[in-house]
């Protein structure tokens, strides 16, 4: 065979390679986190305030995938997103639009804006204290709201070609330090973009944008830090069956609390004798599985008994001991 009959073979195999490589690249699930089977709501609603990051550039943003996130892991959720980003605006021109962003919105705010502060602030205009006063302002107006607010972090420009851009970074940095202690200080979730982002400009399409690349990770890190919040303020009470069933020397329960409390697990017989006190102490938020030990229990039929000190948390579960 001709070298340019292989080369012809090889490029038309290749054509026949290369969508399906696009179309699983294009098709990247996200890893569902266990706070989306307890999720305590019908719906995640979402405003995303900013300005050109948030607004997108040049047909890319995140709230797409961001959607796209949830829709794969809250099955059975209405998911929505609001686009609330400008571009080229500060921190300041924010808060003259803040209220009518977030009028009659429930649930999550994430709030991505300060590079233009940033250049602002380089350039010799404003300072880091004002714009630490306007996310102040940002913050609790969302709180007042009644919204959970997401903090980003700001990612770094691209200042490789542009020396004038290392003051900017520099700003960038004071700036990202005052947004964590405000997330520390109001305790508020924070989605680290730069941390992520960190100098990779691989995922920049400019000097200060992402490409497709660096908006899928920015939606991923928001992503986890609302799912953050989810685990923390928005959980169901659960109590799963415990598994085995039935069970023969041990078997295991889990227990999902929506906030910390004290819990008492007990297990009776059929005639209402008390067989055994699984436990009864704090638990923190979150799930926690209990494994108990049957070897002792005489086959039959029993029940867990679970129950809180506040009385907000009670259930019942019917199990075998079989031998």
């Amino acid at each position: 065979m001709k070298l340019s009959a292989i080369v012809s073979h090889i490029l038309l195999l290749f054509s026949f390679l290369t969508p399906v490589l696009v179309f699983s690249q294009t098709n990247v699930k996200v890893s569902c986190p266990e706070a989306a089977q307890y999720y305590a709501k019908d719906s995640i609603n979402i405003v995303t305030f900013g300005a050109s990051t948030v607004e997108g550039v040049k047909g890319l943003g995140f709230q797409t995938m961001l959607e796209s996130n949830f829709t794969n892991c809250y099955t059975g959720k209405v998911i929505n997103i609001t686009n609330q980003g400008i571009g080229g605006q500060t921190t300041l021109q924010g808060l003259l639009r803040i209220d009518k962003a977030i009028k009659d919105r429930t649930g999550f705010i994430v709030i991505d804006m300060g590079i233009n502060d940033a250049l602002s602030i380089a350039a010799g205009r404003g300072s880091v204290a004002e714009t630490e006063s306007n996310m102040r302002l940002l913050i609790t107006t969302s709180l007042k709201q009644n919204l959970v607010p997401i903090i980003c972090t700001l990612q770094n420009v691209d200042d490789r070609t542009n020396t004038s851009l290392v003051a900017v970074n520099t700003t960038i940095r004071q700036i990202n330090a005052v947004y964590r202690r405000l997330v520390t200080e109001y305790k508020l979730y924070l989605a680290d973009v730069n941390a992520a982002m960190r100098r990779d400009f691989s995922l920049y399409q400019d000097p200060y944008h992402p490409n497709a690349r660096g908006y899928r990770l920015i939606s991923y890190v928001i992503f986890d830090a609302i799912n953050k919040a989810i685990f923390d303020k928005f959980l169901l009470f659960v109590v799963s069956q415990n598994y085995p069933n039935p069970a023969s020397t041990q078997t295991s329960i889990d227990i999902v609390l929506p906030e910390a409390d004290k819990i008492n697990v007990q297990i009776y017989d059929l005639m209402g004798r008390l067989a055994k006190t699984v436990v009864n102490e704090y638990f923190n938020t979150g799930k926690h599985t209990l494994e108990i030990n049957t070897t002792t229990f005489v086959p039959g039929i029993y029940f867990f008994k679970i129950s809180s000190d506040s009385g907000r948390f009670n259930a019942v579960k019917k199990f075998i001991v079989a031998k």
